[in-house]
């Protein structure tokens, strides 16, 4: 494996392409790693239920380290519960190569945000859950319309205490009531016309967000 994977890594496992055109991606976290080969990862969680993921299924597998990303193929040869984690093991079946995909980089977040319909004049607050150069998903009050546009109202802290005021327009692909609170709707909005500018001051923040992140675990 790269020099650069390393424990606590964010991982993306995405199936191939259906014949319907659908598309299955999991997120998990490098949990263990094994040899060159061989790495351990945490069974991704789906709706609140484990995923185990099928033995034997090929993926295509998005590592996101601290250097950039990198991509491979691998083949789940093991699944196992341990400490009351579900762990699944992959194997590397091509080379891990780096990846040029900084705009999808989602990071976790709790972000207070306001949000309005394209044809609305009434804002609504919602918390932005995770947010990447090409969207983000949050939580609701209400459940919104999905393929309608949204105008979302952003504030980013920067470093240096500066803050960057953004407004987004996207468009609604998924609104779904939460399991663990049925009032409240999660929702995943796809940003449309987003400039450069723009999606780099989003790519900027979530970068500085997770150094941040990471000084305060070392201490």
């Amino acid at each position: 494996m790269n020099k650069s994977l390393q424990l606590g890594n964010k991982i993306e496992l995405v199936t191939e392409v259906a014949l319907s055109g659908h598309q299955d991606i999991y997120y998990s976290k490098v949990q263990e790693i094994i040899d060159d080969r061989t790495i351990v990862l945490l069974a991704p969680i789906v709706n609140g239920r484990v995923e185990p993921l099928e033995m034997g299924r090929k993926y295509g597998m998005t590592v996101y380290t601290d250097t950039g990303l990198y991509r491979c193929e691998v083949q789940v040869v093991n699944r196992k519960k341990s400490d009351r984690l579900y762990l699944i093991s992959v194997e590397r079946q091509t080379s891990l190569q780096k990846y040029q995909r900084r705009q999808f980089y989602r990071m976790d977040c709790m972000l207070s945000f306001q949000y309005k319909d394209e044809v609305d004049q009434d804002w609504h607050k919602g918390v932005i859950l995770d947010i990447s150069g090409g969207g983000m998903r949050f939580t609701s009050r209400y459940q919104l319309t999905t393929s309608k546009g949204l105008i979302n109202h952003i504030v980013l802290s920067m470093l240096d205490d500066e803050e960057e005021e953004l407004y987004l327009s996207g468009k609604i692909i998924a609104s779904e009531p939460m399991d663990a609170d049925p009032s409240v709707y999660e929702n995943r909005v796809e940003f449309e016309g987003i400039d450069n500018y723009e999606r780099e001051i989003i790519i900027k923040f979530i970068f500085e967000e997770e150094r941040k992140r990471r000084s305060r675990r070392k201490g």
